[in-house]
């Protein structure tokens, strides 16, 4: 919402200021606090639109996607991003973002930053400029600070079986990260190269991993711990992940 005025050169042409007036975010589409500026609702025949979020630390959308695709461009502060089935990744100021039209994600300010972005997408024919769907839960948010460093994909395709492939990541868990409970659908290997890792599959004993300790979890075990247990040092690991289609590596439960 915006109010806006006119003003008239002496050649008779009108220029047009308009004056963003700053919303609450509403509760159905936003986690945490979150303020809005309408920028521009362009008039017919463009459908262009563009909105200035502010967002309070560990605030962040939901879900959802947009028909004609989405830029953001991040002008203050620290966020995350994450696509459907990816891993989240951290975006600052002068960053920008494109997001394929119908590609499900979400994106929100850091657990410790605030974080502002303008967000430019067109209106579909219909008017339709976003369709909403669930919260990001709490325990889908605590994997932002992880990060996941792409090392090798093996092709298992010539194989016959469930498998096609195997992916392979140097990950880092932040001081004092916990991952939530969470499952693998296809499983994963990995091997601790740092740090100290409190590990619990629901079931079994609870164990420390140190630096060259292994572990392995099933496809499908719940995992209640994976917690990084120092609250001033980095933990990492290498994780063998096997995978079939679109199966994404962590599923949080």
């Amino acid at each position: 919402m915006y109010y806006h005025c006119r003003i008239t050169s002496a050649e008779g042409i009108t220029m047009r200021i308009e004056h963003p007036i700053t919303q609450a975010g509403p509760a159905e589409w936003f986690t945490g606090k979150v303020w809005l500026d309408q920028i521009a609702a362009g008039e017919s025949p463009s459908r262009l639109r563009a909105v200035r979020v502010h967002f309070t630390p560990g605030a962040r959308t939901a879900w959802h996607s947009h028909p004609v695709g989405q830029v953001l461009h991040v002008t203050e502060g620290e966020g995350r991003v994450q696509s459907k089935g990816g891993a989240a990744t951290g975006i600052r100021a002068g960053d920008t973002v494109h997001a394929e039209p119908g590609e499900v994600h979400w994106h929100g300010a850091a657990p410790h930053s605030f974080m502002t972005h303008l967000a430019l997408q067109e209106a579909a024919p219909d008017g339709t400029t976003t369709n909403w769907q669930e919260h990001v839960t709490d325990a889908e948010y605590q994997q932002h600070g992880i990060t996941r460093e792409h090392m090798l994909t093996g092709d298992l395709s010539a194989r016959p079986g469930r498998i096609d492939r195997v992916e392979i990541y140097q990950v880092t868990l932040p001081p004092g990260q916990a991952t939530g409970r969470h499952t693998h659908p296809g499983g994963v290997a990995g091997y601790v190269t740092s740090g100290e890792i409190a590990f619990e599959p629901e079931g079994q004993p609870g164990r420390e991993l140190r630096a060259g300790s292994a572990f392995f979890e099933p496809a499908g075990a719940t995992i209640g711990r994976f917690d990084n247990l120092s609250a001033v040092e980095p933990a990492t690991f290498i994780g063998c992940y096997l995978l079939t289609g679109d199966e994404p590596l962590i599923q949080p439960l």
